[in-house]
């Protein structure tokens, strides 16, 4: 590869791109003063010059910007003040690197610092030492150098306006995986974004994006005060009236006035935005090929960047989507990598940058590669039966149960058997014959539901872990048709989709949370139907609800239980929603309802890991 050609290419695009962002925030800005002069013209006909509304020539907005032509400049500059103020906001909110670092949580790091872990120390003096050869190999001063000890994933991220407040930051994953090779040519990476003036041109151009985004958050604001509060607890509106003039008197002209205005803006503001931010993501997508063709020309090394690529996108370890939290969009363009293919998206393809910098291409991966790779499916794995184990031993503590009447933990499974579950190849017709009610090819004697259950939750692991983002989509489709085939959802069928809908269609996003009273209608349904296959269903309710003190002062009188699987899964889809500490809450209250009369049936076990799964809980110490 050239790097140096490929740099000029990035350069040579991006200049062209940066001028359709002016181009948009000027007309954004200008569309913006039209709606406000139009307003203004409006509320001029309204305020006794109704009258000249059948003479066009006197009421036209022509005429009115003759009249009062201070009017109209008045509406173009507070519409760019508007937008200049948003955009200085953002801009001082996000210029200094080390105040960002410190707002996502990162660690600063220095020299002779020592803590217990000697092996976590040396892993950052390797950090520390690879941030200062690339200092030299660039030119730049050192920056100050922190870690995201929160963040187990791979990745990296520099900020900052100029190189004098530059920081880079990288994940605890990055340090525990990456060789130093790797480390190096992200390190390297970053410092090209800084050398680049990238940081400085994805500041202005988020701040820009923020600017223009403005206008559309002032028409909505003006739409908020339309409604206030009658002496009844109605909505009701209040509107100054004018002078009454024949057809033009009245509240209402002024109220179409300013509904129309609110619209317009929003509109006018949602429309800049969205093409200020494809030129925003266009513009961070090429300086992202820069800044990898820089990292190659300072470690003349690019097979270590496409190492690091290779690693990320083979192993699915990107990570920063819940570190970063609220700034998840504002620095989502400084990341070392990112996911998704979508239209807004801050990164290219990893196909494309592993092809530009390696002639091997984005699967031809090294042993080192291939070992680490399987290192980490395999803590998923321990992972994944270590958080079924603890639940149910949690379950368990109810009123005296056993562990082994939850049937929640992994059951023993034939040796043979677990090694083709364990298969990326044959999980997914493992999984369809599970659904079918059929024993797996080379199983031994009666499958018991305990041992469906951990055979079908392990093939879904599989196939997350090992399988493709298309291939878990078709097994995904697979399972549903064959689910299907009956017309009609068991337990079993309900709690293996719903663990298919987590686990190989989610889209990694975070859910927003909303309060547990919100939520408090599902809820109850959901109890509702675990408790229906008890012995004692409105006491296994009734006792569910002396655990939801989150959720309001009582549940209500016992709904009807699901009796449409879709609907079930759709409610599962809405509890994900839940805080936290309101998920706990539910599970501790589903473990006393299976716990009233004494025993656990296939059916309740089935749901409860079907809820417990959907929600992400799956796992939790719950306490009585």
């Amino acid at each position: 590869m050239d790097p140096f050609a490929l740099q000029q290419a990035a350069r040579t695009r991006t200049f062209r791109l940066v001028p359709l962002a002016a181009v948009a925030i000027i007309a954004t800005a200008v569309a913006t003063g039209l709606v406000f002069l139009l307003a203004c013209w409006g509320v001029w006909l309204y305020f006794g010059n109704a009258d000249l509304a059948c003479d066009a020539t006197e009421a036209g907005i022509a005429a009115f910007c003759r009249a009062y032509p201070q009017v109209g400049a008045a509406c173009f500059v507070f519409s760019f003040l508007l937008i200049a103020l948003a955009t200085l906001s953002k801009f001082f909110g996000l210029s200094s690197g080390d105040m960002l670092m410190k707002s996502i949580g990162a660690t600063r790091l220095r020299r002779g610092k020592v803590s217990s872990d000697a092996e976590a120390d040396l892993a950052r003096d390797r950090f520390l030492n690879v941030c200062e050869e690339m200092s030299i190999a660039s030119g730049l001063d050192m920056p100050t150098v922190w870690v995201l000890e929160g963040e187990g994933g791979v990745n990296a991220l520099a900020a900052g306006t100029d190189p004098s407040s530059a920081a880079v930051c990288v994940t605890r994953g990055a340090l525990e995986w990456l060789t130093r090779d790797e480390l190096q040519g992200v390190v390297a990476h970053e410092f090209s974004h800084i050398l680049n003036g990238d940081m400085r041109l994805n500041f202005r151009l988020t701040a820009l994006v923020a600017g223009i985004s403005s206008v559309s958050r002032f028409g909505k604001g003006m739409l908020s005060l339309l409604g206030g509060d009658g002496e009844d607890g109605s909505c009701v509106i209040v509107v100054p009236r004018g002078k009454s003039k024949g057809k033009g008197g009245g509240p209402l002209p002024l109220l179409v006035i300013y509904v129309l205005t609110g619209i317009a803006l929003w509109l006018v503001g949602s429309i800049g935005t969205f093409f200020a931010r494809l030129v925003q993501c266009a513009v961070s997508r090429e300086r992202e090929f820069l800044a990898d063709a820089a990292s190659a020309q300072f470690t003349r090394n690019p097979e270590g960047l496409a190492n690091a690529l290779r690693f990320t996108y083979l192993a699915d370890v990107v990570g920063g989507g819940r570190a970063f939290g609220a700034w998840k969009g504002d620095v989502s363009h400084m990341l070392f990598a990112s996911t998704g293919d979508s239209l807004f998206e801050t990164h290219p393809p990893v196909k494309e940058r592993i092809r530009r910098l390696s002639p091997r291409g984005e699967t031809a991966a090294d042993e080192s590669v291939k070992s680490r790779i399987n290192a980490v499916k395999e803590r998923r794995r321990a992972m994944a039966k270590a958080a079924n184990e603890n639940f149910a031993k949690s379950v368990s503590r109810a009123r005296g149960l056993k562990a082994a009447d939850v049937s929640l933990a992994d059951a023993k499974v034939q040796p043979a058997v677990l090694a083709s579950a364990r298969s990326p190849a044959k999980a997914g017709g493992m999984l369809t014959a599970l659904l079918r009610g059929q024993a797996p090819e080379g199983w031994v004697g009666e499958i018991s539901a305990a041992e469906r259950r951990t055979l079908a939750l392990r093939c879904v692991n599989t196939l997350r872990d090992g399988a493709s983002i298309s291939q878990r989509r078709h097994w995904a489709e697979e399972a549903e048709r064959v689910v299907q085939e009956d017309g009609m959802y068991d337990s079993f069928e309900m709690m293996v989709m719903a663990s298919v809908r987590r686990r190989l269609l989610s889209d990694g996003r975070i859910p927003k949370m909303v309060p547990a009273r919100a939520l408090l209608p599902v809820a109850a349904r959901v109890i509702a139907t675990v408790a229906s296959f008890g012995g004692d269903p409105e006491g296994g309710y009734v006792a569910a609800g002396r655990k939801l003190s989150l959720f309001g002062p009582a549940l209500p009188p016992m709904p009807e239980p699901y009796d449409d699987a879709t609907e079930i899964l759709a409610a599962l889809d809405s509890l994900m929603h839940l805080p936290p500490l309101a998920k706990r809450e539910l599970l501790t209250g589903l473990k006393e309802t299976i716990a009233q009369d004494g025993k656990v049936t296939d059916e309740e076990a089935d749901y409860v890991a079907a809820v417990a799964d959907a929600i992400g809980a799956y796992g939790w110490s719950i306490r009585a």
